[in-house]
């Protein structure tokens, strides 16, 4: 293991300690952000930090391996767009280390999961994700400051996208024997605080037809919510895999109201 992956490892021992609690920039006091698009970036990265670690899982376990693959390669591409976003952002020296360290775990992070599927690999992506987590939201954290109040929103939508993503990502890792990272504790934390965001998203007033997507959202949120819990006994990968893919599609489409 050369000296990044090293220093990767150790500092994502922290970082999982830390993600136990749920990591929630929607309840921090930071104010409002002066870039709704460098917020996005940040916390784009945030939500793929999850997403590929799940892709990259259910691609070695041979589950939903198609759309998988197609998922992983996308996703790696949208971390390299948010990265060059915010490699733009006027006031470069108020994320320069932040974001020099984030550019250097991903580049370690990217070339692990091009490595051949197994235990000790995969404890290695588990990490680099927790560790890109970490980096993104201390980023994100610097870029508030001053906007128009659909930051707000768009913050809880952007939360909302990690949260499921983090579910899925832990149901199949404890597919996978991942079982000492605590799954059922971090799974209870991460649908209550779910739970929390659809709710604030319901209480915001949204004309009739984005409530429409939320209508959906809540349906399909209820009907599976039970399935994500379940994450010890680990029956349901397929329909987890699709359902998350089908909340995060909504989660988009209210998304986009606010970026209009």
């Amino acid at each position: 293991m050369n000296f990044l992956n090293i220093l990767a490892s150790a500092l994502a021992k922290k970082a999982a300690i830390l993600a136990l609690s749920i990591l929630s920039l929607s309840q921090a006091a930071f104010g409002k952000v002066e870039n709704i698009d460098y917020l996005t970036a940040a916390e784009d990265i945030a939500v793929m930090s999850q997403s590929l670690v799940k892709n990259y899982f259910y691609l070695g376990e041979n589950l939903n391996a198609s759309r998988s693959e197609q998922m992983l390669s996308e996703h790696i591409a949208n971390v390299d767009a948010s990265l060059s976003k915010l490699k733009s952002f006027k006031n470069q020296d108020q994320i320069e280390d932040d974001l020099m360290f984030v550019e250097m775990i991903w580049a370690e992070f990217k070339d692990t999961l091009n490595q051949e599927y197994s235990r000790d690999t995969g404890l290695l992506v588990i990490d680099m994700g927790e560790v890109l987590l970490e980096g993104s939201e201390n980023i994100a954290r610097v870029l508030y400051g001053t906007s128009p109040d659909a930051g707000e929103m768009i913050d809880v939508i952007e939360q909302q996208r990690y949260l499921i993503e983090r579910m899925a990502k832990l149901y199949i890792i404890s597919i996978a024997g991942f079982k000492d990272f605590n799954v059922a504790k971090q799974t209870t934390s991460t649908v209550k605080n779910f739970d929390e965001g659809l709710a604030k998203i319901e209480s915001n007033g949204y004309p009739q037809k984005v409530q429409k997507k939320i209508s959906k959202l809540r349906k399909r949120w209820d009907s599976s919510r039970s399935y994500y819990l379940k994450v010890e006994e680990g029956d349901l990968p397929r329909t987890v895999f699709f359902n998350t893919e089908m909340i995060e599609r909504l989660l988009l489409d209210i998304f986009k109201y606010h970026k209009l």
